[in-house]
């Protein structure tokens, strides 16, 4: 007999306060309440947005805006969400921005248990089966072995805090769709809770939608329960609309994450920890699937959970989102699934509340004695940036470089040294600290120039993250980046490495201003025009529907390319690329023009003396820029704007309302009226005995979401994206080879080489010819750097062409040893080669 409700709520309130305890025991309130600036992974640099909320946008009444700090400017919190930062700016003012944000990152740990426990009560789960699910969800907070996947509190503790709420949201909103179906409500708190969701985090709310499909697998009404997940479907979008509409609006200008993004592991899929809740829960899905009077739907609903998590995970490249970010998901609900079924079995119990009680104290001792870093990193992040040892050197160096967003732009390198300073990533937090504008930043999907930004760091940095999997990044060429840097407008550098310290000194085209160790700043001797930029060369005009790879390729063309891409159909740009493969046609434009910039956080103001001129914006594109007083703004290459003037005095300016949100707010409006009228009327009484339903339509409607969850992992299977075939792109750059225009020679190759695929032999043909074209073409260190490359990769067949031709190239730009080095290669290793034996004959001819 189990036992009575005064001992099972007592049980329930000593099981669920011993929980936070141990959560209160393990983040240590005392450093949470410690004024500092939270450290640790991605967090700090999130602490710019929040104070950038409640000090920029909240005071307009706005959710969202433009930040110019980081990838040459872009939407903040337009596709990110606002919960937690609304949540720091309520708590601000009480406790201070350090305080608040501390708070605000960690609540979602202290819920997620507490969510659990309320998700399976609203589920009717018999005692003790909510605690065991609140103990079930500590658990998994324990878990350590994939700490950038979402959810748990070391995925918390590296900056993924909104996922944690997004998932204690998600569980809110499984159990009282539940509990709303089985006793026939409306679908007005539901759909309340999945738009609470939705502006929590995007993971969550799309696996919450589809799991909620499930439903229609086993309710007794599939067709009327699929008209009511559409009326919570529609309430939750009108409830969110103020915040999904925008983003979904301009969802095609973010960056895609379009490739596996990290290798899964065993381990990391199957924790050690889990293993006896997985276990569980096979075992309470076979016992209930085996029963004769019906699977009891709540177990199903968290197996349901579990493997649309899966299908998500397979779905992620093909929906453009990180694959592994759906993983938890499945953790979690296989892990609450397996204390419901133990629930279950312990219900029936006399002691079911000393059971659960001794149960809980074994999760708990068995998870904190697991632990192998959290108390570690729990200290470290919360102590706070001013606790670490380089914040002396970080505050002195911002101290030096202080300035406002008028400046130019600073980069610093990507350096494991930044771990010191309380962040591998803390030179994202440049903009806040210094109050000049970086190139990285936190959000690196919300910009139209993030992929040319890392591009460039891979250029510029011994080291760099490189997080874009579908595109190719370059070795370390300094020389190269400088180039770049100032069509981004960046004035200064800040190195860290010795490589690009020593690479940095050596070069003519920088003054070496400041030494704060570690960090060492250096300014470009000429940075160039600043913000805005008259056109040297006509933009060539360009199909917009390919912009991204064409860009790409433009942008890390060696040498750079003059002439813009402008990805318009407007035909005021007149001139075009006959071949949008080959280098790009470069028409130069009359000089003399003067320009006059005035940058502020979502208003450019120019002045110009020659209106009909364009004008480089090096400011990140996006749809909402507005201009008054010129033609545009375009989208140009790499991801920039540019304006054509038709006054002298140019202004351009964000729309921080555009009609997605007046149509969003509208949209809240009319759910909150139609979700009020909805409560008005009284509440219909479920049937005893539901109206019988066609079974043609009932079975059609229940394959529904098995079809959606099939569909959803065969895109794990779908081909890539089929690269063009590099063959015809070899063919015309050897006929313009043959017909000598090298430059047109050498982007062909460049591009066919990109597209052949790594065990394909014409990729070293193709690497040949474009440093054999480079050569002819007076670019003898571009010329190098691809013989180089072919070297470092082996070469086969080609390589001692490559060291002959790469020696002639090392020695024409200079570089003497270097072309020393692989004459000697070429004399040792393949002296039988008529390679060789052109390599004696110059020898003999020079005299060397």
């Amino acid at each position: 007999m189990s036992p009575g409700p005064r001992r099972q709520r007592l049980a329930d309130a000593l099981g669920l306060t011993f929980l936070l305890l141990v959560l209160v025991d393990l983040l240590r309130p005392s450093l949470l309440l410690l004024s500092t600036i939270t450290a640790g992974g991605d967090t700090p640099c999130h602490y710019p947005t929040a104070v950038w909320l409640c000090e920029r946008l909240l005071p307009q009444l706005r959710l969202h805006g433009w930040y110019p700090g980081a990838y040459l400017g872009q939407p903040i919190l337009l596709y990110y969400f606002p919960f937690p930062f609304l949540l720091m700016a309520a708590l601000a003012p009480l406790a201070g921005m350090p305080v608040a944000f501390k708070i605000g990152s960690a609540l979602g740990v202290f819920l997620l248990p507490v969510f659990a426990y309320v998700a399976l009560r609203r589920m009717r789960l018999p005692f003790p089966a909510p605690l065991l699910g609140a103990g079930a969800a500590l658990v998994f907070l324990y878990v350590e072995e994939n700490p950038i996947w979402g959810g748990t509190i070391a995925s918390t503790l590296t900056g993924e805090f909104s996922y944690t709420y997004g998932t204690g949201f998600a569980l809110l909103f499984l159990g009282e769709l539940w509990r709303a179906r089985a006793d026939g409500r409306g679908p007005f708190l539901p759909g309340l809770l999945l738009a609470l969701t939705c502006s929590a985090h995007g993971y969550a709310v799309l696996w919450a939608g589809l799991t909620a499909a499930g439903l229609l697998l086993w309710d007794r009404q599939p067709l009327r329960a699929l008209g009511w997940l559409a009326a919570v479907a529609a309430l939750a979008f009108g409830f969110a609309a103020p915040v999904l509409l925008p983003l979904a609006a301009d969802w095609g200008w973010t960056t895609p994450y379009d490739d596996a993004w990290i290798d899964i592991t065993t381990r990391a899929l199957l924790p050690t920890l889990l293993w006896p809740l997985f276990l569980l829960a096979a075992a309470g899905l076979a016992a209930t699937c085996a029963r004769r009077r019906g699977a009891d739907s709540r177990l199903l609903l968290l197996g349901w959970a579990a493997l649309t998590a899966a299908a998500l995970v397979c779905a992620g490249p093909g929906l453009g989102v990180v694959d592994v970010r759906s993983a938890p998901f499945a953790q979690l609900a296989l892990a609450l699934c397996g204390a419901a079924s133990l629930g279950l079995l312990l219900s029936r119990l006399a002691l079911a509340e000393l059971a659960a009680l001794g149960l809980l104290a074994l999760a708990v001792a068995g998870a904190d004695g697991s632990s192998r870093f959290l108390r570690y990193w729990i200290d470290w992040n919360y102590s706070g940036l001013e606790a670490k040892e380089l914040w002396p050197a970080w505050r002195a160096l911002n101290d030096r470089l202080r300035g406002s967003l008028r400046d130019p732009r600073v980069e610093v390198e990507y350096d494991a040294a930044h771990e010191r300073a309380g962040s591998l990533r803390v030179y994202e937090t440049l903009p806040f600290f210094s109050g000049r504008s970086t190139l990285e930043g936190v959000h690196n999907q919300a910009s139209t120039t993030a992929h040319p930004v890392f591009y460039l760091a891979s250029e510029l940095f011994a080291r760099s993250p490189n997080p874009f999997r579908s595109r190719s990044y370059s070795r370390f060429d300094p020389e190269s980046a400088l180039a770049r840097l100032r069509l981004l407008n960046v004035g200064q550098v800040v190195a860290l490495s010795p490589a690009l310290t020593a690479a940095l000194d050596a070069s003519a085209e920088l003054v070496r201003e400041a030494r704060i160790p570690p960090y060492t700043v250096y300014r470009l001797r000429e940075p160039g025009p600043g913000y805005v930029e008259p056109l040297g060369y006509e933009p060539v005009r360009c199909d917009p529907a390919d912009w991204r790879d064409a860009s790409y390729r433009w942008f890390t063309r060696k040498p750079a390319n003059r002439a813009l891409l402008v990805f318009t159909r407007d035909p005021r740009f007149a001139l075009t690329a006959a071949d949008p493969w080959a280098a790009p046609p470069e028409r130069a434009l009359p000089g003399g023009a003067h320009v006059e910039a005035i940058l502020g956080e979502e208003e450019i103001r120019i002045r110009t003396d020659r209106p009909g001129h364009p004008l480089l914006v090096k400011v990140s594109y996006h749809p909402r820029w507005r201009v008054s007083g010129a033609a545009g703004p375009y989208l140009v290459s790499p991801g920039l704007m540019l304006v054509v003037p038709t006054q002298r005095d140019v202004r351009l300016w964000y729309a921080g309302r555009a009609w997605p949100d007046w149509l969003g707010y509208a949209l809240a409006l009319a759910a909150g009226a139609a979700g009020l009228a909805r409560v008005a009327r009284r509440r219909t009484p479920p049937r005893d005995a539901p109206a019988a339903e066609a079974p043609r339509s009932a079975r059609v409607v229940r394959a529904l979401p098995v079809l959606l969850v099939l569909t959803l992992a065969a895109l794990r299977l779908a081909p890539d994206k089929a690269r063009p075939d590099p063959g015809p792109l070899l063919e015309r750059a050897s006929r313009a080879y043959a017909a000598e225009r090298w430059d047109d020679a050498a982007e062909l190759a460049r591009n066919a080489a990109g597209l052949a695929s790594a065990p394909d032999p014409r990729g070293a043909e193709l690497l040949c010819l474009e440093g054999e074209a480079l050569l002819r073409a007076g670019h003898p260190r571009e010329a190098a750097l691809a013989f180089g490359a072919l070297i470092d990769e082996g070469g086969g067949a080609h390589r001692p062409q490559a060291l002959y031709s790469g020696a002639r190239a090392r020695q024409a730009a200079g570089q003497a040893a270097g072309a020393e080095a692989w004459r000697r290669e070429l004399r040792q290793t393949y002296a039988w080669t008529p390679w060789a034996e052109r390599l004696q004959r110059d020898e003999a001819v020079s005299g060397r």
